[in-house]
Order: C-alpha cells, then structure tokens, then sequence
C-alpha cells in the first residue's frame, strides 16, 4: 500500500518528528521512503535553501529518516528480527555527492572487506536528476529527464505526469497542501522569532559578564556587591 505525506512521531517527545513524502509497503513487508528534493526558491520544506547546506545535511537526514521508520516497524514487545528491509530513496535536483553518478546506492559495508555486507536490511539511494544522460538503465534515464524537464518520454513518465496532472487540479489535494505550507511557515518563523530572543539574551548576558569583570579589576565592590549590581548569580562573578 501507499501513504503520501506520512508523518512518524517519534517515540521520545523531545526528539524531532518527520513528515514522509511517500511512504511505500509491499506485500513482502519492505517500506520505501521517496522524498522529493530540491533547493533554491523551489524549496518549501527546508528553511535551508542553500545547496550545499542541503547536500551536508542530507545523509543525516537519511540516517534519521531510517531510524523513526524501524521504530515505527517495531511495535512493543516485538522482536529486532521482526524488523523488515527498508529503503530511503532521494530524487535530487541536484548532485548530492558531487561525483557526476546518476544514482548513488548506500549499504553497510565492512571497512577491512567491502564484499562483506552487514546484513542490517537499509539501504539509501540517492537518485541525480543532472546526470540523467550517463544513465545506462533506460528507465532511469527516461525518469531523471523527466525530473529534470517535465517532458515525459515514456509510458512510465506518462503515468506520472497524468497523475501529478490530476493531483495538482485536485481542490481539496491543493487546500491541504497551502495549509500544510503555512504552517510549516508559521513554525519556522516561531523558531527564528525564538533565536532572536536567545540571541538577545545572551547579548545581555555577555554585557554583564565584561561590566562585573570590570568592577572585580577596579577592586572597588565585593563579588556580592558586583553581583546585586549585574544581577549575575554570584558563584559566576566569582570565577571571574
């Protein structure tokens, strides 16, 4: 079966949870997760539009994405060899490992024997939509492109052409995504608002700090008098 835009919680409440753009269940078990990538003005989800900053980020974001989803697959009272295979798969509009291949393909791997695989059943992929001309699958080739261009070729981008089609004239599909979008605004800009005031604070804070760092040179005050006059905690004047 198949989930667009799946949200997995995390089972701590103060770790991060994430929203899946397409969460995927075979009938053998195997979970996919496909997320759509890409940066500049095109990227709504990540506050950092940057490319580079994206491309840094990306394989700990894979690390964490796989993670919540085998916390998701074992319920309590289940067992670790119950966990079944999954995959995390990026489409990127970009290269993300600057190597020119047009898929990068990620399993655990034995550092003193690479034939040796751990067997921990994730694997990641990262699919390059700049190198859509160096794939030697055709089906790849035709599907980069496509990513690229928009122009589908084959009867696979066809279909998923015919379905984006259809999704993006869909009303209740475009309303749910324009508040999905404004609130996701709404958070990021709570967070900045909330770096603002940190930054503020700590400003404050340091400002303090130079004036009773001044004082205990002059040898005027004692530490306790320093500190009413900042309004430091005492024990932090008197380590200056």
């Amino acid at each position: 079966y198949l989930i667009a835009e799946r949200h997995i919680n995390s089972a701590r409440i103060s770790s991060k949870s994430i929203r899946l753009d397409v969460y995927v269940e075979n009938q053998e078990g195997t979970v996919l997760d496909i997320e759509m990538q890409v940066t500049g003005d095109n990227s709504t989800v990540y506050s950092d539009k940057d490319e580079a900053t994206v491309i840094k980020g990306l394989p700990l974001r894979t690390r964490y994405y796989q993670s919540l989803i085998s916390m998701d697959m074992l319920k309590q009272g289940m067992k670790y060899r119950e966990l079944r295979k999954s995959y995390v798969i990026f489409i990127c509009t970009f290269d993300p490992f600057g190597k020119g291949l047009p898929l990068y393909h990620f399993t655990y791997r034995c550092k003193e024997d690479n034939t040796l695989e751990m067997g921990d059943l994730t694997e990641n992929i990262y699919l390059n939509a700049r190198a859509a001309d160096k794939a030697e699958d055709t089906a790849l080739a035709d599907f980069l492109c496509y990513v690229n261009s928009g122009k589908a070729g084959s009867e696979f981008t066809q279909a998923i052409d015919a379905e984006t089609k259809r999704v993006t004239n869909d009303e209740e599909w475009r309303e749910r995504y324009v508040t999905w979008e404004m609130d996701l605004k709404i958070i990021q800009e709570d967070a900045e608002k909330k770096g603002e005031k940190k930054g503020r604070l700590a400003g404050k804070k340091e400002k303090a700090l130079e004036i009773a760092k001044s004082l205990k040179e002059k040898g005027k005050l004692s530490d306790s008098e320093i500190a009413e006059v900042t309004a430091l905690p005492l024990c932090e004047v008197a380590a200056l």
